[in-house]
């Protein structure tokens, strides 16, 4: 994942393949490269939400940061989207395991 901050204060966001240099496909959306998806911070209540899907429908990776210890160490992702829109569930092993992260 690349994330690279923008003049309004949101993220523009790449997904590479794992070990490779190159983008991941997004089958959700016509197999267009994630690159350049739009993330947004919300620095108050320390998450940071990448739009996955564009304008087509609500599918967001969600990454929570808990400030518990005063640091951005440790990560919870989770995946957002209407409830009407279960037919993304087929898609989220692309974006999976969805595990809580620890830099140490």
């Amino acid at each position: 994942m690349e994330i690279s901050l923008n003049q309004d204060e949101t993220v523009s966001v790449n997904f590479y393949r794992a070990r490779e240099n190159i983008p991941m496909v997004r089958p959700w959306l016509n197999d267009s490269p994630a690159v350049g998806m739009l993330g947004t911070l919300d620095p108050e209540g320390g998450s940071l939400d990448i739009a996955l899907s564009e304008k087509e429908n609500s599918f967001r990776l969600n990454l929570y940061f808990d400030l518990s210890d005063g640091s951005y160490r440790r990560v919870e992702p989770s995946i957002i989207r209407y409830e009407t829109e279960g037919f993304l569930e087929q898609y989220y092993c692309f974006v999976e395991p969805l595990e809580s992260y620890e830099k140490y």
